[in-house]
């Protein structure tokens, strides 16, 4: 490589003795590019000292999360053909999610808050892409929780604790799912038994009389599996307003909650095909 460049070099600088100084100028930004030229050994250097790409390694853990909404049946994001948004447990609980409600709040073209209000009781309503409540389906499970009336459902009762992740599958899903999810799809799916015996506490306090308390249990012993789960959250909500155009300042009274949920999950291994679940769930909120 050395020799090629000094070559070249060389011819330039006869070119140079014939045309005059602005050739040496030319001369001159060469001698500049041929020194910041790297050495062949020092690049082959740099190029096995290159640490993996991280933005690649992300991309590439997120198209194979598991998902089951866009297909009825276990797949990966990386399968689907069409846009699926996945919320994992650990991306709830970072963001502090109180429910599902609160859960769905950063997810493009979806708002989850139906009414006025921001605190944890604040119904909750679906509209995914300009579609109202009753047009999206909400599934826990696999199973199918909107209302018999009014065909929606109040995210703002299932709490986080419960929660392995959520599916939202955005845009109309009678295909698979019939009229109920021309809006879209919801999918909750619920924690499943841990391999180890493992417990989890926690106790969380905020403004306005916000106080959590939650304990989770899970574990296998031999083929059977355990998911045992209490969740409290108690709040008054008490927070001052005003209304400029009314001169009008006060508090917001009447507005305390309290929920008191419970979730028992078994599981049973009937062999390599067959896994008997029962599920329950209570959800009280007042």
């Amino acid at each position: 490589m050395r020799n090629i460049l000094f070559n070249c070099r060389w011819a330039v600088r006869v070119i140079a003795c014939s045309i005059g100084a602005m050739t040496t100028l030319i001369l001159w930004n060469y001698a500049v590019c041929a020194v910041e030229i790297p050495q062949p050994e020092k690049f082959a250097q740099n190029t096995d000292e290159q640490e993996p790409d991280i933005e690649l390694t992300v991309i590439d853990t997120l198209l194979n999360q598991p998902v089951f909404s866009p297909f009825r049946r276990e797949g990966t994001v990386r399968d689907s053909t069409r846009p699926v948004y996945v919320i994992t447990g650990e991306e709830i609980e970072a963001q502090g999610a109180r429910n599902v409600r609160e859960a769905l709040r950063f997810l493009p073209g979806i708002l989850p808050d139906g009414t006025v209000g921001t605190e944890v009781n604040a119904l909750s309503g679906q509209f995914i892409r300009g579609s109202n409540s009753e047009q999206v389906l909400i599934l826990l499970d696999g199973r199918p929780i909107n209302n018999l009336g009014g065909g929606s459902f109040d995210l703002s009762e299932i709490t986080s604790n419960i929660i392995e992740r959520i599916e939202v599958l955005p845009g109309g899903g009678s295909t698979l799912y019939g009229s109920s999810a021309i809006g879209g799809v919801i999918s909750i799916i619920t924690r499943r038994p841990t391999e180890k015996v493992t417990t989890q506490a926690g106790v969380t306090f905020g403004a306005y009389g916000l106080n959590q308390q939650t304990i989770n249990n899970s574990g296998k012993s031999g083929d059977i599996g355990w998911v045992l789960g209490y969740n409290r959250i108690q709040a008054e909500n008490n927070y001052p307003f005003a209304i400029p155009e009314a001169d009008f300042e006060g508090t917001r009274k009447n507005n305390d909650v309290l929920y008191n949920d419970f979730n028992v999950k078994l599981e049973a291994n009937l062999g390599k095909r067959n896994t008997l679940i029962l599920s329950s769930l209570y959800l009280g909120k007042e």
